[in-house]
């Protein structure tokens, strides 16, 4: 066999995880991308034993290349709870590196897509190619959630750097109980705003905020407000020129979520604040199939993007990697987020032949899925006949001889 590999320009993040996955990152970058690009990987090992180690300097340079380079994939990691950092022997409970990672560079927006397989039985059949986006930052994370000790009045007063005050919120009403203050900024719904656009343009879908302004005029109001603004002076042109569109007016949540298993909501983009995506979109992966046949990426307003397949470490399949050096976990999540990094790097470099080659890779990980659906070749969590199903190294020679007939 004689392949050409298409040099991408620069350098793409490779920022290896827990459990197996360094492994099955080494097993994609050596047995299926290097065969077809050239890439300059800057690869660091951010897993737990690395972070506690170098005191999270691993993963701290591991986001300064990111800063730089502004493509990137992740393998899946740990964030562990206090009895694992004892088990584990750390010196410390270490905070999920996506949260650091995710304010470090200003992410906006998380996007999960479905993976369209031809002949995977969905929960939802009428659904397809659905795009959810959720705010990085902002909402109920981090906001501060109190006990109320009493029956009483709650008082919200803004004090100004300035030093003037305003009270915002005055005699409200409650009894013993809880309260919770959300807060969103101008600045980061404008980061929304421009990732989400640019997302839009690049996958060349049409988006939609949906959110219940009906009950909170000020609050989504805000939402649709900056994206009407920001889609005008910026985006809308564009979007006319490739054919998509968004909408203007805030969508209604509940009347959206119920279409998209109807298959009402195809081929778009739907635009959710932080929590409510962070419910819809794993809706959505349990509607489609699971969390393995999504693909997942961060993208800030400058157009830095961090592409993770969004399933776990499956610590249930480390025993055959120790004992006989056999992958069995599923590498399709995984090889998305290697084409997606490697696409992305590519366009801003301005090299459409490898923007085309990576849309191609992924399609050569659906044709080789489907194809195992008829002959058996698949890994285990997707075998019709667990006894006969595939190692992921085996999938990942099976992804590229497709790739390779693909051109």
């Amino acid at each position: 066999m004689s392949l050409t590999s298409y040099k991408i320009n620069g350098s793409i993040v490779d920022m290896t995880g827990d459990g197996v996955w360094p492994h099955m990152s080494q097993e994609i970058r050596d047995h299926l991308i290097s065969a077809f690009f050239d890439v300059d990987w800057k690869v660091h090992d951010i897993s737990l034993q690395a972070r506690d180690r170098t005191n999270d300097e691993a993963l701290n340079a591991a986001i300064a290349d990111l800063k730089i380079h502004k493509s990137a994939v992740k393998g899946p990691t740990i964030t562990p709870t206090m009895e694992e950092t004892r088990r584990m022997g750390l010196s410390q409970k270490w905070d999920s590196p996506n949260g650091i990672i995710r304010r470090a560079i200003n992410g906006a927006a998380i996007l999960r897509n479905t993976i369209e397989i031809e002949g995977i039985q969905k929960f939802a059949p009428l659904m397809h190619d659905v795009t959810i986006v959720r705010q990085a930052v902002g909402g109920i994370y981090g906001a501060p959630n109190v006990s109320i000790p009493g029956r009483g009045k709650l008082k919200v007063i803004f004090e100004g750097d300035d030093g003037a005050t305003q009270i915002l919120v005055e005699n409200r009403k409650v009894d013993s109980g809880v309260a919770l203050l959300t807060t969103e900024t101008d600045s980061s719904i404008r980061d929304y705003a421009h990732a989400l656009f640019q997302q839009g343009l690049a996958m060349g879908k049409s988006v939609v905020f949906a959110g219940k302004d009906t009950i909170n005029p000020v609050y989504d109001g805000r939402f649709i407000d900056i994206f009407n603004e920001i889609f005008k002076e910026t985006y809308e042109s564009k979007f006319q020129a490739a054919g998509i569109t968004f909408n203007d007016k805030v969508q209604l949540i509940d009347a959206v979520v119920s279409k998209i298993p109807q298959g009402k909501m195809n081929g778009m983009i739907i635009a959710l604040k932080n929590y409510d995506g962070d419910v819809v979109s794993d809706q959505v992966a349990g509607e489609h199939k699971s969390l393995g046949l999504m693909d997942s990426t961060l993208v800030s307003a400058d157009r830095t993007l961090l592409a993770d397949p969004p399933h776990g470490t499956a610590p249930d399949l480390e025993s055959a990697w120790h004992e006989k050096k056999i992958l069995l976990a599923n590498p399709a999540a995984h090889i998305f987020a290697y084409a997606e990094a490697i696409r992305h790097k590519a366009e801003l470099n301005g090299q459409q032949e490898g923007v085309t080659l990576a849309k191609k890779l992924k399609l050569a990980v659906v044709a080789t899925i489907e194809e195992g659906l008829k002959t058996g070749a698949l890994t285990g969590d997707l075998a019709p006949d667990r006894s006969k199903s595939i190692s992921g190294q085996q999938f990942i020679a099976n992804v590229r001889d497709t790739f390779e007939k693909m051109l």
